[in-house]
């Protein structure tokens, strides 16, 4: 399906969990089956790091849709 997951980590927390989720670095692997997922379609933004910034906040959030829906199709 054409789903794109938008997670914004709000706080001080450790948010390295959510930077593999994301998967901009290294595609996610199925540990059973040991195949990578076909696409990435999780954008992790750190508010923290952008608060200040709200037109590069919207420009992190919003960034990876339009190649993981070209990617989709």
């Amino acid at each position: 399906m054409p789903l794109s997951i938008i997670i914004v980590g709000i706080g001080e927390a450790d948010f390295d969990q959510m930077e593999t989720l994301d998967a901009d670095v290294n595609p996610l692997k199925d540990k059973k089956t040991g195949m990578f997922a076909a696409r990435d379609i999780v954008q992790f933004v750190p508010f923290r790091e952008l608060k200040r910034d709200p037109y590069r906040l919207a420009k992190e959030v919003l960034g990876e849709i339009p190649k993981q829906l070209t990617d989709y199709f």
